[in-house]
């Protein structure tokens, strides 16, 4: 009866981290979708050209 106890036990378990993986996924697919629509959002901007051709010279400077 312990053997089956365990059994129920941790399938009860496995559920729940399935359960916890797909939250865990979809708020990652919102957290990206979020993301992409910020930086579209920046691409629309006045002087977002200039800013980000001053953010390559940064990089640039940074990586010598």
């Amino acid at each position: 009866m312990g053997v089956q106890k365990n059994i129920s036990l941790l399938k009860s378990r496995s559920e729940d981290v399935t359960e916890n993986l797909k939250k865990l996924i979809l708020e990652e697919k919102q957290t990206r979708e979020l993301a992409i629509g910020t930086l579209e959002l920046l691409k629309l901007m006045p002087g977002y050209e200039e800013a980000l051709a001053t953010l390559q010279e940064r990089a640039k400077d940074d990586g010598q």
